[in-house]
């Protein structure tokens, strides 16, 4: 399996991050921004590894991972309604050893999934491996360490099981996260502020670029208005995939 780490020369984390991975494992730094990463368009490889910073409002410090994608209108890179591939078990091991790390060395850093968003939009499988939010976060060697050997172990380890994709709840994904730190893997995730966007084409696209591929879809239950999960089961009805509850 080909694994590819990957930064923008102009994220500071990414800066930061490559500076931990020195003498452990090469990252090839791009030009173009984070969200683009147009020089990915170049390349082969069967898991992509994204060393990259997250900004929130929240300013939260926060250790989280996720892949590319855009349910709607793609307003930070990428294309409209296009989703990346995501490889869902290295998306969830991502998480679940960012929690490990984060136990043993008492870091004062929230973990979680996030939902899908932003770009780019490639045919490849890739992950964003990120710091947040701010660059206090951006700059903090623990942090950024925690990213790197979060890195080294995804590039060390081949993982087997079976994925999901989720809908509902909000953006950093708390009930879809505690799902991963229990040993399930989630791939692409539509919050309950983009199920405007979620059509039949959609769902069938993150069935289509989640691997492996899943064969259920978990409903956030509260984490939708009533006729949200109806519209849900209805387009899971029509495409085929079992739902769950959670």
């Amino acid at each position: 399996m080909k694994k590819l780490v990957v930064g923008s020369s102009g994220n500071l984390a990414s800066q930061g991050i490559e500076q931990e991975l020195a003498g452990r494992t090469k990252v090839k730094m791009f030009e173009s921004s984070i969200v683009d990463l147009t020089e990915l368009e170049k390349e082969t490889a069967d898991l992509i590894l994204v060393a990259s910073s997250h900004k929130s409002v929240s300013e939260r410090p926060s250790l989280t991972a996720h892949s590319p994608g855009n349910w709607g209108t793609a307003d930070f890179g990428g294309n409209d309604k296009t989703l990346s591939i995501s490889p869902a078990l290295y998306v969830s091991e991502a998480i679940r050893k960012f929690s490990k790390i984060q136990t043993s060395q008492s870091l004062s850093y929230e973990v979680s999934l996030e939902v899908t968003h932003h770009g780019p939009s490639f045919e490849l499988p890739i992950v964003f491996i990120e710091v947040g939010s701010t660059e206090k976060q951006w700059k903090d060697q623990r942090a950024l360490k925690a990213a790197a050997d979060t890195i080294v172990h995804l590039l060390d380890t081949e993982l087997v099981g079976e994925s999901l994709i989720g809908v509902g709840g909000p953006h950093y994904a708390p009930k879809f996260t505690k799902q991963v730190l229990a040993g399930m893997h989630y791939g692409h995730l539509c919050p309950d502020y983009r199920i405007g966007s979620f059509d039949q084409a959609m769902l069938e696209q993150a069935i289509d670029r989640t691997v492996p591929r899943p064969e259920k879809l978990a409903i956030e239950w509260k984490g939708l208005k009533s006729q949200d999960r109806q519209k849900v089961l209805k387009l899971a009805e029509l495409v085929g995939i079992e739902v769950i509850k959670i």
